[in-house]
């Protein structure tokens, strides 16, 4: 269950993060957008870039952990006796 929820979430995540990277790009640093200085346009590429391949595996790991971590930790002062 922990690794289907995982791959949901990156899978969402990496949609979710392209169409908005992809849309960004390309009104900041598209050919004909003209909002940049040209030397700043590879920058945008590169951080769009960026951020389709860190945000996604960054939601999954947040899932992955949370997942983790849904039995609570035995922190008693007491010990077990048999």
């Amino acid at each position: 269950m922990k690794v289907i929820a995982t791959a949901v979430a990156y899978i969402v995540s990496l949609v979710i993060t392209a169409a908005i990277s992809f849309f960004a790009v390309l009104i900041l640093a598209g050919p004909h957008a003209g909002l940049l200085p040209s030397w700043l346009e590879p920058v945008v590429l590169g951080i769009g870039w960026l951020a389709v391949l860190v945000v996604p595996v960054l939601v999954a790991r947040l899932v992955w952990c949370r997942i983790g971590r849904s039995e609570p930790p035995n922190n008693s002062l007491q010990a077990r006796l048999p």
